[in-house]
C-alpha cells in the first residue's frame, strides 16, 4: 500500500488542453498505483493500448489505458488480458483517452471489426468489477470498449479534461457538412460557402459544449468528476466497495478464437 513513487501533483499537467496532443498513459499509471509498480502485458503488441497489472491502496487490479486509437492487435490483446483478468479474480480499471476504433478499408478488410467484437465480447461476458476514468477523450465505440457504462461498469469518473461524444467535434461538423454538401449536388444546386461556414461553426460549437466533462455528469450518466490528483483515493474507494461484495472472474465467453 505504499504510495508512488512519483508525484501525484503531477497529473494536473499530463494531459493538455488540447485532447489531439498525445499522452502516455504509463505516466498517469506511474502516478496511481502502488509504489508506481506496474507489471505490463505484451508490452510490444497492440502499443495504442497498455494492459498491465498493479495494486491500488492494496487491491490487485489489472489496468487498461489507451494510447491512441485501438487497432486490430491492440483489440486482440484486451480481450485476451481481460479474459487472463477473469481467470485470476482481479478488477479491471480502465483508463479512457480515446477517439474509438480504427476505420477505413484497408483496417476492415484485415480483420477490424472482428477483432474489435472480439474485444467487446470479453468485455460484456467479464463478471470482475469494473471501474473507469475518463482521462480525455471518450468517443463513438472507443467509450463501450474501453469499460462504458453501458457494460454495467461499477464506477465511472471523470477528469475535468474529459469529453464524451459520437466522435469529436470538428469531425462531427465535416461529416455533417459532407453530408449537406452532397444532397446540394444531388439536386444540382449550388454550395452557399458563407451560409455552410456558418452551419458549420455552429455546429461544433453546440458539439464540443455537450461533450464537456460538466455537461455529462449533469445528466447523471457518471459517479462525479473528480480532482486528478485524488485518481488513486477514489480508485481505492470504489475497489473497497466493489470487495464488499464476491469478487469473481468467469471463464464463459462464449466460442472465439484469438
Amino acid at each position: 500500500m505504499d504510495p508512488p513513487l512519483h508525484d501525484p501533483d503531477e497529473l494536473l499537467g499530463l494531459l493538455g488542453v488540447d485532447l489531439r496532443q498525445p499522452m502516455d498513459v504509463r505516466e498517469v499509471i506511474a502516478r496511481v498505483v502502488d509504489g508506481s509498480r506496474f507489471e505490463e502485458f505484451k508490452a510490444g503488441y497492440g502499443p495504442t493500448l497498455v494492459c498491465g497489472w498493479a495494486s491500488v491502496h492494496g487491491f490487485p487490479v489489472g489496468v487498461l489505458g489507451n494510447n491512441g486509437v485501438l487497432f486490430s492487435d491492440s483489440s486482440q490483446k484486451a480481450a485476451q488480458f481481460i479474459q487472463l483478468c477473469n481467470q485470476i479474480d482481479t478488477p479491471l480499471v480502465f483508463l479512457q483517452n480515446v477517439t474509438g476504433y480504427m476505420v477505413g478499408r484497408e483496417y476492415e478488410r484485415g480483420g477490424m471489426v472482428k477483432h474489435g467484437s472480439q474485444m467487446l465480447n470479453a468485455l460484456s461476458n467479464s463478471t470482475v468489477p469494473h471501474v473507469t476514468v475518463i482521462l480525455g477523450a471518450s468517443y463513438g465505440a472507443g467509450n463501450y470498449g474501453m469499460g462504458g457504462r453501458a457494460f454495467d461498469t461499477r464506477f465511472v469518473f471523470l477528469w475535468p479534461t474529459a469529453k464524451i461524444a459520437v466522435m469529436g467535434p470538428q469531425q462531427m461538423a465535416g461529416v455533417m457538412s459532407i453530408v449537406r454538401r452532397a444532397q446540394a449536388a444531388r439536386k444540382g444546386q449550388e454550395v452557399d460557402e458563407e451560409l455552410e461556414q456558418l452551419r458549420t461553426a455552429v455546429v461544433e460549437d453546440v458539439a464540443e459544449r455537450v461533450s464537456l466533462a460538466l455537461y455529462a455528469t449533469g445528466r447523471v450518466v457518471d459517479d462525479g468528476i473528480i480532482d486528478p490528483r485524488d485518481t488513486r483515493d477514489v480508485l481505492g474507494i470504489a475497489l473497497s466497495a466493489c470487495h464488499g461484495n464476491e469478487v469473481r472472474g468467469t471463464s464463459r465467453f462464449g466460442v472465439f478464437r484469438l
